[in-house]
């Protein structure tokens, strides 16, 4: 299955982390621990992780095409709900 990844560094990572399911929730199902979530996606599931300086986004999406439409969707509403701060979003593939 493809899958892409982000580490980005940010203060408050799990406040943002949060503010992104809570986003995501209105439309598809969200499940959310204090430094964890996983958002599922049609064809699509996204895992977060909060550590103490950043956050670690896994994408795996059932087609290629599906894949670079979240990686677009989840940096778009992440620089949304994080417009105070400045971060850059890098994806990377992963070779599974």
């Amino acid at each position: 299955m493809p899958a892409t990844h982000a580490s980005i560094v940010i203060t408050t990572p799990a406040r943002y982390m949060a503010r992104l399911c809570n986003h995501f929730s209105h439309r598809v199902d969200v499940h959310r621990e204090p430094d964890s979530a996983r958002i599922e996606f049609p064809d699509a599931r996204c895992k977060m992780t909060a550590t103490e300086k950043q956050l670690e986004i896994h994408i795996e999406a059932e087609q290629p095409l599906t894949l670079e439409r979240l990686e677009q969707v989840v940096t778009r509403h992440l620089k949304q709900v994080a417009a105070a701060e400045t971060f850059d979003v890098a994806w990377e593939r992963d070779d599974t």
